[in-house]
């Protein structure tokens, strides 16, 4: 199957890993996961953590070996796994192949299961960075996302993550009904206050799906929350380096710049999404199906993936480079998708956005400020050139 063949040698790659475990649904969440109420089945993880072990397996005998360069432990909620439990997990992800290029291990938490024991374990493992969801410091902002934790167990939680030693990413959310310029600045500073190195502010979607969706709130218009992001941030030393995130310099998120770059992602665990030379793939979408397929040895991956024509793969390669402050870098694309796709985007941006949205020099081309604060309706765009 020419990329899909394993290699004699150790491929480097990225890993995301999807724990579907959760306390209960959030308002607004549309993730695969599977509340269990105060923890999971001890039973139950130890067939999850079985049949992660066999998928890695199956992995490492179909596309492997590999070389691990990011690793993205998300969910659910990954913090709320006992301490013997990560244990166990640690040891089957150390099973994936080369650990010694590890730039960058990320687990996420939320506040009310982020404990010390687990900090000090992943802290003495190869994990490198929390990535907890406060969403908000606003109480009342909280209650209206159905988030289970208040503003100072995030605040405490962001301390401790930070007193850690682990790099620490806050995730935030604008756009919530109720929520006030002087409330996203107070979340945002007190955010800052607690000593993270890096922001990933998003604005609240609902997808059909999503708890909250079968209340049809009002949502308020993002644009003003956006725009105070990107002119409070830089002025605190975050400078933006993608449509959603702001970090100090050198403590961006390196598993999230192998999708914008886009590299080969691998997926493990239920629902979660990989890349793979062209093939875009999910596994089973619930836990159930999953260890099903644990059992079968895991025979439908590449049955559920999408391969992507070399223009699609071209054209999706430069949306997720505009998403990012690198842009698209013009040797390195024409390399990989030919001059002849690159002069095709180029006029797309020049004679289809305006000109103070986009910035175009002999080595790159980047989205500016304004860009990115209309970046979908150029995606759309782009998209509409994989017909041409």
């Amino acid at each position: 199957m020419g990329d899909l063949e394993p290699s004699r040698h150790p491929r480097p790659v990225s890993v995301y890993l999807h724990v579907p475990f959760c306390v209960a649904k959030c308002g607004y969440c549309s993730f695969y996961s599977l509340p269990v109420g105060g923890a999971p089945d001890k039973a139950l993880v130890a067939l999850y953590l079985e049949a992660l072990s066999a998928e890695i397996a199956s992995l490492r005998g179909t596309w492997g070996p590999f070389s691990i360069k990011t690793l993205y432990v998300g969910g659910g909620t990954p913090s709320l796994l006992s301490l013997q439990d990560w244990e166990s997990l640690l040891r089957v992800l150390a099973s994936l192949g080369d650990l010694s290029v590890l730039r960058e291990a990320t687990v996420e938490a939320n506040p009310c299961s982020l404990r010390e024991e687990l900090t000090s374990l992943w802290r003495s493992s190869f994990m490198t960075r929390i990535s907890l969801g406060v969403q908000s410091l606003d109480d009342g902002e909280l209650r209206v996302l159905g988030r289970l934790h208040d503003a100072q167990t995030a605040l405490q939680a962001l301390e401790r993550a930070v007193r850690s030693g682990l790099e620490t990413s806050a995730d935030l959310i604008f756009g919530i009904p109720g929520q006030t310029l002087g409330s996203w600045k107070r979340s945002l500073s007190l955010t800052l206050c607690a000593g993270v190195s890096h922001i990933s502010a998003y604005q609240l979607t609902l997808e059909p799906d999503a708890p909250m969706s079968n209340r049809a709130p009002d949502l308020p218009d993002g644009y003003p929350f956006y725009r105070y992001a990107q002119w409070y941030l830089p002025r605190k030393g975050f400078r933006q380096y993608e449509i959603s995130n702001f970090a100090m310099q050198g403590y961006e998120s390196w598993h999230n710049l192998a999708y914008w770059r886009h590299q080969d992602v691998l997926a493990l665990g239920p629902a979660a999404w990989g890349y793979w030379g062209g093939l875009r793939y999910r596994n089973a979408e619930t836990l159930e199906l999953y260890l099903e397929e644990a059992r079968q040895g895991f025979p439908l991956r590449e049955q559920r993936g999408e391969r992507l024509s070399k223009r699609a793969q071209g054209i999706e390669a430069a949306i997720l480079a505009l998403r990012t402050s690198w842009g698209i870098p013009r040797a390195g694309f024409a390399a990989a998708w030919g001059n002849p796709m690159l002069h095709e985007i180029e006029r797309f941006l020049r004679e289809e956005v305006p000109s103070h949205c986009v910035f175009f020099d002999e080595e790159k081309i980047t989205l500016t400020a304004a860009g990115m604060r209309v970046g979908n309706a150029i995606w759309a765009g782009l998209l509409g050139l994989g017909d041409g």
